[in-house]
């Protein structure tokens, strides 16, 4: 007999948050004995919705009470605002924010949960706040095709999505200074980024000025590009400054001296092969494998999420 697994999405627009949600839903599907299953709000979209784009079963109705585990993450527990302490919950991290009491998703770190966070830096950030439950570390896997060979490789990616204004004026000053320059300040569907960035030499990827994870710097290294990817706290799981990527830091001129130090005789290069190597141990295969030992292991760690828990049925203000 098969366990449910019940997700939860609001799906306004596709982002790696959410392509990292259905990550874990294909994940759920592949280990033995487990079901998952999804429910979407009345206003999630179909456009770049991968459990719409596939044909997969969506649920009409949200009905925790009707599954034998939850998975939420981020807002989802707004969902979910009584405790179940016969029902366990996965609760998906990916963004150092959850540990800013300021932030809305603090409150909810003192809800019974199984954590998964999607690095050490997301772990650290949020233990002070003493979360219930235990804490485990997958780091984020991606699964991208490697470049076809004999690839021509010209010009310079610039991902602005986060930073739409400092890629726009980096863009125009390396115009300025005859670089050919491709810059994507939209989201656009994950095959045709990944296609994009294959095509370019350089990829100056700008993230916030923290993330969780920050995927695009982990995809441009395994499409071979030399990367220019500032540090971000979370994407110190794979960011090795001078051997995988340069970080310069979050600003115009430093970014402009970055991409500069790339016409370096094989500065690019080494770079970009070391970047492939780092990619290569961030598999989807190993974050499955993480996952199914969750799965295995669920009964005893909600038995672990419950000994410091409040009264059953608490509800969350």
């Amino acid at each position: 007999m098969s366990h449910s697994l019940l997700f939860y999405r609001d799906f306004q627009r596709y982002s790696g948050g959410h392509g990292k949600v259905w990550d874990y839903f294909r994940h759920a599907g592949s280990a033995p004995g487990w079901e998952p299953r999804i429910h979407q709000t009345a206003s999630s979209v179909p456009a770049q919705n991968p459990w719409r784009v596939h044909d997969l079963p969506v649920l009409q109705k949200w009905e925790p009470a009707a599954a034998d585990a939850l998975f939420l993450g981020g807002v989802d527990w707004e969902a979910y605002p009584h405790d179940d302490h016969v029902r366990p919950v996965i609760n998906l991290v990916q963004h150092v924010r959850h540990g800013d009491a300021k932030d809305p998703r603090y409150r909810f770190l003192k809800r019974p949960a199984v954590r998964i966070c999607v690095s050490e830096a997301v772990a650290h950030a949020i233990a002070p706040a003493e979360p219930l439950g235990p804490v485990i570390v997958i780091e984020a896997g991606i699964s991208v095709p490697p470049p076809p060979r004999n690839t021509v490789r010209t010009g310079i990616f610039i991902d602005a999505i986060k930073q739409p204004q400092l890629g726009a004026a980096l863009a125009a000053r390396l115009r300025d200074a005859g670089r050919h320059v491709h810059l994507n300040n939209l989201r656009i569907p994950p095959a045709r980024y990944l296609e994009l960035l294959a095509g370019c030499r350089i990829a100056v990827v700008l993230p916030r000025p923290t993330e969780g994870f920050y995927l695009p710097g982990l995809e441009a290294m395994a499409q071979g590009c030399a990367t220019v990817v500032p540090d971000c706290v979370g994407n110190r799981a794979y960011l090795k400054p001078e051997q995988n990527a340069l970080a310069p830091p979050l600003e115009l001129e430093a970014l402009i001296q970055a991409v500069t130090r790339l016409d370096e005789p094989g500065l690019c290069h080494r770079l970009a092969s070391g970047g492939i190597a780092t990619a290569a141990r961030f598999s989807l295969e190993r974050e499955r494998g993480a996952f199914h030992d969750v799965l295995r292991q669920l009964p005893d760690l909600w038995r672990l999420a419950l000994e410091k828990c409040p009264a059953h049925g608490q509800v969350i203000p």
